[in-house]
């Protein structure tokens, strides 16, 4: 049976929608967990996972890393937006946050 995604997003990247979709986080060998998530570029769908301890960091590393990745497409010309808005309403890692520019405007500071 195919995985359903679990919570997913939709983004505006050059003019387009593109999907990001998270998946129900599963126990790995070990204790740990793994989250998968998928964006749905234009020019194909790209899939990653990111591990933690429990779901709940599972969930949270896998959003960071797909906020990372399109803050990324918008470093290399990319347009990217959601509800009309540069800030992209997901978690920041915390090495992002002090790196990234935007991170104190769309985090408050």
């Amino acid at each position: 049976m195919a995985a359903v995604d679990f919570v997913r997003r939709l983004f505006l990247v050059d003019g387009r929608e593109v999907p990001c979709c998270f998946f129900r986080p599963e126990p790995e060998q070990g204790g740990d967990f793994q989250c998968r998530y998928e964006i749905g570029w234009t020019e194909g769908m790209r899939s990653r996972k990111a591990y933690g301890i429990d779901e709940v960091q599972a969930l949270l590393l896998a959003m960071q890393m797909a906020h990372a990745e399109l803050l990324s497409a918008r470093e290399n010309g990319r347009q990217v937006s959601w509800l009309d808005q540069r800030g992209l309403g997901l978690p920041l890692a915390n090495l992002t946050r002090d790196s990234h520019p935007e991170a104190a405007s769309e985090h408050g500071r």
